[in-house]
């Protein structure tokens, strides 16, 4: 998980350096941004999205605690409102007997986002597939739902900060041993930086 967080700090670092060498080197006064309010996305516009979540348990009881995600996606608008996109994510939730269960959904995005002058509100959709690993069984591919809501803030033309909470929904169908049968329903509440370019 730290490596995780370390690529990610790196990948932010990363893209911060590059958008500072891509500025033009000419002077701007320091009240130039004040009060400015950023422009709705239009079409060809994109977004790198990184999160940080904890993931809660709908239906374990309690077999599963509380656990957490990071998630990547790339999202680019085809109109003023609407985006598509890919999100990834590793998730995980401990175990009762202080084992591991975890889950990488892959999802395609659609989402549809309002905004009020710099407060942006995106709403998402997801559909996709997700390996998920318990002890020594692995199931893959297993569908994946998911549903978000979130709350930004444009603090700059390139970037974005804010919350999102999202519904997870997590089937297991085996055609061999239906008493394996299962679903995992989850939520989710995470701290997310969008970059915008």
């Amino acid at each position: 998980m730290k490596r995780l967080f370390s690529i990610i700090l790196l990948l932010l670092v990363s893209i911060s350096f590059l958008t500072a060498q891509n500025t033009d080197n000419e002077e701007t006064p320091d009240d130039y941004y004040e009060g400015i309010s950023y422009k709705a996305n239009g079409a060809g516009d994109q977004y790198i999205k990184i999160a940080l979540m904890g993931m809660f348990p709908l239906n374990f009881g309690d077999k599963l605690s509380t656990g957490g995600a990071a998630e990547i996606g790339y999202h680019r608008f085809v109109s003023e409102y609407f985006a598509l996109g890919f999100d990834v994510q590793f998730g995980y939730n401990p175990t009762i007997g202080s084992n591991m269960f975890t889950y990488v959904p892959m999802t395609f995005t659609g989402t549809f986002q309002p905004y009020i002058g710099n407060f942006e509100f995106p709403l998402t959709f997801g559909i996709g597939a997700a390996l998920e690993s318990y002890l020594n069984r692995n199931y893959f591919p297993g569908l994946i739902l998911k549903g978000q809501a979130g709350f930004f803030y444009r603090v700059a033309e390139s970037w974005s900060f804010g919350v999102e909470s999202e519904y997870m929904y997590m089937p297991q169908w085996y055609a061999d041993h239906k008493e394996w049968n299962d679903y995992g329903l989850f939520l989710s509440a995470g701290l997310i930086a969008r970059y915008h370019f």
